[in-house]
């Protein structure tokens, strides 16, 4: 085989690749779905989906951005998580600004720890210290815990709030 029969044929996989994600509206990159900036403006938070929109998976990662040095570190990577209700997180800052909050609707949790909104708390990173804690079912170490989360005081209200327990013999609903 010569190599320009082998040109052409990486040229015309690359560019049916090009036309099918075109089509389907689907592209392997990096996006960012919510970001919130410290209290002090110096380090900058970003929840950032990897891989394909069409994907049985979801994968994200959080990256600290460090504003005055321009730094950027990845302080977590998520285990697999559904790709239906991405989009549902926001970040929470401790008011010092030492510690930030994952929160959102469509984590697959290990612990019931709803805020009162109906949000979830998911992962907590301590910025000076380098340490994270997640509430997942597939990461159990460093597990997020509400003694953690009930000693910060956030920017906003983070009142953690059992979910209603339902009797399936009760004929009444919930309160």
């Amino acid at each position: 085989m010569n190599r320009g029969s082998s040109n052409w044929r990486v040229a015309l996989i690359f560019g049916l690749g090009f036309l099918l994600g075109r089509i389907n509206g689907c592209w392997v990159v990096d996006r960012v779905t919510t970001t919130r900036v410290s209290p002090d403006e110096t380090l900058r938070v970003r929840l950032v989906e990897a891989g394909v929109d069409w994907y049985i998976d979801r994968n994200f990662v959080v990256r600290l951005d460090r504003l005055e040095t321009g730094g950027t570190e990845t302080i977590f990577r998520s285990p697999d998580e559904s790709p239906v209700h991405k989009g549902t997180e926001r970040f929470i800052w401790s008011k010092d600004g030492t510690k930030v909050l994952l929160v959102g609707r469509h984590f697959d949790v290990h612990d019931d720890l709803f805020l009162d909104n109906g949000d979830q708390a998911y992962f907590l990173h301590d910025v000076k210290a380098g340490q994270s804690w997640i509430n997942s079912e597939m990461i159990r170490s460093s597990p997020l815990t509400a003694d953690l989360i009930a000693g910060i005081e956030f920017t906003e209200p983070v009142i953690l709030k059992p979910r209603a327990k339902v009797d399936p013999d009760s004929p009444k609903k919930p309160e």
